[in-house]
């Protein structure tokens, strides 16, 4: 246990409610002597020098959102905030895909957020449900319960004027606006519109430092709690409840199942359900009260906040996470641990072409691998062989496990040894399985790969799992770059491939007693579509575990799309297997829809590192790339 963990921050250039939450936790954390570092969604440092965060460095890291999925190979947490409608508006498919990369889930008492998790996951013995909680809280500062100033103490961000849509609670809103007893306080400007224009109540914005909105509602007295439609469907309660807990004010809050099942009659309730000038008198009638009955008010805050205090303060649910996170760690990885974890698994790792950083990436994906035995070997080209054999061999003696290497045809070549053309994947394939797979169980990994430590040996332990499977498959990940950014977004299922979302090497583990006695008679023609023969030719089960991620623009992945020719791939497939699925039969996509995301400087950067791949004389590339910088000069610039 490192004593940190690290929590995403989506949006590093706004100013959100998470920024809030993210505060809370960093003071929470700083209290119970642990360290909250606060990362992007790969687990990079947001602030400089932006180290990539690895599980040395970290106990886990807390994703507030579904917008991604996990992208980083450390233990992860994502908390069950949002409402079940949201996942409804925003894409359900997508969003719900996201949370479940995660290796588990923190609940917000929510019925539906949680038993959406254990729906998808039914059935699933190796994943579990929501155990631990964590809320939308605070730890300080807890302040005296007060009726304070008596004034209604509301904050929000008014989005509905960015939209135009209707303003939710406007017209209770102007209600109370006119008599003068309410405080309102959020942003003055959100996306360049004044939200609260018109408002005489309004006050300002509040900084988000996890702590002035508590002393603000504590100087009002009395807090109003509204949900939206969406977060009272889902019983789920926004973070205004918790700091008005912390503040000590009296809360007047709608009917939220959630607040009445925690909290009973120590708050007041209003019905946002009737008409508003109806609700207004509620929450009139209920000032009255306050300000006739101080002490009785007052005594309401106090239950209400020793409830806080007990069951949802921050402090308490993270000292809770921490003291069962080791506990909760060994019992999800036993789900997914190998029955039988000293069955040896042959991994062919493919580097067609010497690179350094496709060695190391090699080299650190077998040392991650966690319950199983392998038995790598390093598949390099055998001119590469010659030429850098002795600093392959340095590298690999630095590697802390054994791994051999052997050569493979890569390309094809002229008599004098220069490269004619790139060999089809399926041939090379084809000949790893014959010369370099030692075991019943095999992966083929790619040079633009990268596999989570928890890869292989949930392969393994899924298609131990199938007696009648011929290989298991994880979810994964395909990596891109667009305008500077990089993103990494979920793939679809190996079925449904395109050019955009490639079939992928090492998210398969096979059985090579399943494999068809006369493979060889088809695979060797097969170039983008190798993997997909494999993965089609017997039963297949999924782990639905998403363990490794793909760099669509790299070098590798790109020619084979370039090179392949998807109609007559297609033909051979229905020859061997004319039950492919359909998706296979249509339009595989041109291999130019691979760069629509691309800059201009990667593009050409791509354009040399091929023009130089070409086996032409050095005197004629130097006339092709003088031709080149002439024509880019003289042409004209773009409108």
């Amino acid at each position: 246990m490192h004593g940190r963990f690290a929590v995403i921050k989506l949006w590093p250039a706004l100013k959100t409610a998470e920024d809030e939450c993210i505060a809370r936790l960093k003071i929470t954390a700083e209290s119970l002597g642990l360290e909250c570092l606060e990362v992007d969604s790969f687990a990079r440092l947001v602030e400089p020098p932006h180290v990539q965060l690895t599980s040395d460095d970290v106990d886990f890291v807390l994703s507030l959102h579904f917008e991604t999925p996990k992208r980083y190979d450390i233990f992860s947490f994502v908390a069950l905030w949002n409402p079940l409608q949201f996942f409804h508006d925003w894409g359900y498919r997508k969003f719900t895909r996201n949370i479940l990369t995660h290796d588990d889930f923190l609940s917000c008492s929510s019925p539906w957020a949680d038993d959406h998790v254990r729906r998808m996951i039914s059935g699933d013995p190796k994943r579990e449900g929501p155990e631990l909680s964590l809320y939308h809280s605070l730890s300080e500062p807890i302040l005296p319960p007060t009726t304070g100033e008596g004034k209604l103490f509301y904050a929000g961000i008014n989005w509905e004027r960015v939209s135009k849509k209707p303003q939710r609670h406007g017209e209770l809103l102007k209600l109370l606006d006119r008599s003068g007893e309410l405080r309102i306080y959020g942003p003055k400007k959100f996306q360049g519109v004044n939200v609260w224009a018109g408002y005489k109540s309004y006050q300002g914005p509040v900084p988000f430092d996890g702590v002035s909105i508590v002393r603000l509602i504590n100087k009002a007295g009395i807090s109003l709690v509204l949900s939206s439609d969406a977060h009272r469907q889902s019983e789920l309660m926004s973070s205004r409840l918790f700091e008005s807990l912390a503040a000590g004010a009296v809360i007047i809050s709608d009917e939220n199942a959630f607040a009445r099942r925690f909290f009973g009659k120590t708050l007041l309730y209003i019905d946002t359900s009737l008409r508003p000038d109806e609700v207004h008198a509620q929450v009139q009638s209920h000032l009255d009260w306050i300000a006739a009955e101080p002490a009785k008010a007052q005594e309401l805050a106090k239950q209400a906040q020793e409830i806080f205090l007990q069951e949802f303060s921050l402090d308490r649910c993270l000292a809770k996470i921490y003291s069962e996170l080791p506990s909760r760690k060994q019992r999800l990885e036993s789900l997914y641990k190998p029955k039988h974890s000293s069955e040896k698994i042959s991994v062919v790792l493919l580097m067609p072409e010497f690179h350094p950083k496709v060695l190391e990436r090699h080299i650190a994906n077998c040392a991650a691998q966690k319950h199983v035995d392998l038995r790598p070997v390093l598949a390099v080209d055998g001119r590469d062989c010659a030429r850098f054999g002795q600093r392959i061999q340095a590298m690999l003696n630095e590697s802390p496990i054994p791994i051999a290497v052997e050569t493979l045809d890569f390309f094809e070549r002229y008599g004098s040894g220069r490269a004619r053309s790139r060999r089809r994947a399926g041939s090379v394939v084809w000949q790893a399985i014959e010369r370099l797979v030692q075991d019943e169980y095999f992966c083929i990994m790619g040079p633009n790969e990268q596999a989570y430590s928890d890869h292989l040996c949930s392969l393994l332990s899924t298609i131990q799992s199938c007696d009648q499977a011929g290989s298991a498959w994880a979810e994964m990940l395909v990596l891109h770059k667009n305008d500077g950014a990089e993103h990494a977004d979920l793939s679809e299922e190996p079925a449904n491939r395109s050019a955009k979302n490639p079939t992928g090497f090492g998210r398969f583990l096979f059985r090579r007693s399943a494999l068809p006695y006369d493979l060889g008679t088809v695979l060797p023609y097969l170039d983008a579509f190798s993997m997909d023969l494999l993965f089609a030719v017997n039963k297949s089960e999924p782990t639905k575990r998403c363990t490794l991620v793909l760099d669509i623009q790299d070098r590798f992945n790109v020619e084979m799309v370039r090179c392949a020719k998807p109609d007559e791939e297609r033909q051979i497939l229905t020859d061997y297997i004319p039950q492919t699925p359909v998706s296979w039969r249509t339009d595989f996509g041109k291999a130019d829809t691979l760069f629509d995301d691309w800059t201009s400087e990667q593009k050409t950067k791509l354009a040399v590192e091929l023009a130089h791949s070409v086996p032409f004389p050095s005197f004629a590339k130097r006339i092709g790339f003088g031709l080149y910088r002439f024509w880019l000069k003289r042409r004209p610039e773009p409108n």
